[in-house]
């Protein structure tokens, strides 16, 4: 990707954040950003500069009101991607799309979905407090989650190195296969009952079943911070350095220079 394509593909993730936000506030649905977009608003007063994404989280309550609210209110050009409105997508979470852009990921390139530039929103659930039932919690959502994705494709959204790739694909592929004869919405209905099985619990801690590095205190996220992001005024987690330093460790360190990669799309038109 150009240097040009990335300021383009940052400037359209960025007007469907402000409209995302408009959203929220005219509904008074909380958000926050999370995982590597609260880190560059940290460390970068925005994107990490070699990232090409933009990640939100909201507690479940708060998702499933946007899920609901969002399409009356957002602008015509921008989708509200989920499998309720396009079951052919192979994500649990949803996207916010836009039209007259593309950004194809290569193990999505053959799916007839909505593929505009996108930002995602992540539902986040109560997550056991004790280490072992969290534990447990996030590897069976791991597992049910990868066979969800491996129901819609065959590819990977992580390019591995050499033979890594070849297995990661073809273990993905021959689940593809198998799960031919079960329907996709047994497989959505069976993620979604065991993402929110701890819902009904008072937990200290929320997170998305796929991530279990970004949990975080559910108090913080109720009541969240402020922090720019590209000269935006945007919501974060309360406590966002200690949020960092549990997720990332040494946050302010940046990575070696040949971890500085973004997700290389398939096809990008911004």
């Amino acid at each position: 990707m150009t240097q040009q394509e990335k300021e383009g593909l940052h400037n359209h993730i960025l007007d469907i954040f402000q409209e995302i936000i408009r959203v929220c506030e005219a509904c008074n649905i909380k958000y926050f950003i999370m995982g590597g977009t609260a880190l560059g608003a940290v460390r970068h007063g925005g994107f990490i500069p070699w990232d090409d994404d933009l990640d939100i989280g909201m507690v479940r309550e708060e998702y499933e009101r946007f899920l609901r609210d969002a399409p009356k209110h957002l602008r015509e050009d921008l989708f509200l991607q989920t499998y309720h409105t396009e079951p052919a997508s192979p994500f649990y979470f949803a996207k916010v799309r836009k039209a007259n852009t593309k950004l194809v990921e290569e193990y999505c390139k053959d799916l007839d979905i909505h593929d505009g530039v996108y930002v995602d929103i992540f539902p986040y659930d109560n997550v056991p407090d004790q280490p072992q039932g969290r534990k447990k919690y996030y590897r069976k959502a791991k597992v049910l989650l990868n066979l969800y994705i491996a129901k819609c494709v065959t590819g990977t959204s992580v390019h591995y190195a050499g033979w890594k790739n070849f297995v990661y694909k073809g273990i993905r592929g021959f689940f593809h296969v198998l799960l031919k004869p079960i329907p996709k919405r047994h497989l959505f209905c069976l993620v979604d009952r065991n993402l929110q099985r701890y819902n009904g619990n008072n937990t200290e801690y929320v997170g998305y079943g796929g991530l279990p590095k970004i949990q975080v205190r559910k108090a913080n996220v109720l009541s969240p911070d402020e922090v720019v992001f590209e000269g935006i005024t945007v919501k974060c987690p309360a406590q966002v350095e200690s949020y960092l330093r549990d997720n990332y460790g040494d946050w302010n360190k940046l990575p070696p220079e040949n971890e500085r990669k973004g997700h290389a799309p398939y096809r990008l038109q911004v």
